[in-house]
């Protein structure tokens, strides 16, 4: 504990002089995901989207995972052909996987894949050491630093100015968990690592004076589904409430999954109350090929402002205002 506690402290002290950006400066950046669904007709749409994207010269772009249909074959070549096209970003760009891409390849559909084999083939190819995609390269620290943690080069963070952001390896299909034991195994074993993550990032953004933390993960975990019936998602709700609520400072989770464009509140207490520092956006996708440009700004009310991309329309917010 005393070891975790000082590369903590270390970490925190890097953080907190490292950002390179001032403290009082907003963060801009575009989110999507659940694309290219439709091949080959979604291919030039989504490089349009990052083209756009581009003209709007955002801090990073983020692609919140499902970077093919659940039922499209899981190719080494499908996933080189999006890769590519992640690549056309000008500024970086940080992907975090969606369970298409993996847990859904046991499907016939999709190739009978392994869907493991399938997890280890994204890591080498979507995850360089340290950095982001995109052009220009931002560096990231990731998991796989702490030898407990070495295989999950996906769970990343990084800090601008005064906000703290996170990628979390969270998936759609109940989190690939109940198919069978391997998986039940994989579950477990990739949520211990999420619950550290999100654990450590927390403590890092208190000790550092981050003025605000964003989520970035890639399943809707059905917040508003009764426990018993989310059961690869419970744990990981009841941990995003309690370190929400302990950080006290305003928090976006952003995620994909349910193709469905939603700005909201979400997360509530055991005692039903809603955790009011903690918003939600769940990017458009499928066959709305659409981003969302996000603004933090952690001294100003609400910290949080989102945009339509392409459109520009303001979105409103849970503050009741726009």
């Amino acid at each position: 504990m005393m070891r975790k506690a000082g590369m903590v402290l270390a970490l925190a002290a890097a953080l907190a002089l490292g950002s390179g950006r001032a403290a009082a400066e907003p963060v801009r950046f575009l989110a999507f995901g659940d694309m290219p669904y439709d091949w080959p007709k979604d291919l030039a749409r989504f490089a349009a989207l990052i083209d756009v994207g581009n003209s709007l010269k955002p801090d990073f772009m983020v692609h919140v995972g499902d970077i093919k249909g659940g039922g499209a074959p899981c190719t080494e070549e499908a996933y080189r052909t999006v890769l590519e096209l992640l690549q056309r970003s000008d500024p970086p760009l940080i992907y975090t996987p969606g369970d298409n891409e993996w847990t859904d390849c046991r499907r016939k559909s999709a190739g009978r894949y392994d869907p493991a084999e399938r997890l280890s083939l994204l890591r080498n190819m979507f995850f360089p050491s340290g950095r982001s995609l995109g052009r220009q390269s931002l560096q990231l620290e990731e998991q796989s630093q702490d030898p407990a943690f070495a295989r999950f080069v996906e769970n990343r963070r990084w800090r601008i100015g005064a906000t703290l952001f996170v990628t979390l390896h969270v998936v759609g299909s109940n989190n690939n968990y109940g198919f069978d034991a391997g998986s039940d195994e994989e579950h477990r074993g990739r949520m211990r690592a999420v619950l550290a993550w999100m654990d450590e990032s927390f403590a890092l953004a208190k000790q550092s004076g981050a003025g605000a933390v964003v989520l970035f993960f890639q399943a809707d975990p059905l917040f508003e589904i009764p426990f018993p019936f989310r059961t690869g998602f419970n744990g990981f709700i009841g941990a995003l409430e309690r370190e929400a609520q302990e950080f006290g400072k305003p928090v976006l989770i952003v995620h994909g999954d349910s193709h469905r464009l939603v700005v909201d509140r979400p997360v509530r207490t055991p005692a039903n109350q809603i955790v009011t520092n903690l918003v939600r956006l769940i990017v458009p996708g499928a066959y709305s090929i659409e981003g969302v440009q996000v603004t933090v700004d952690p001294a100003a009310e609400p910290p949080f402002a989102f945009a339509r991309v392409p459109g520009g329309q303001t979105l409103k917010t849970p503050w009741g205002g726009s």
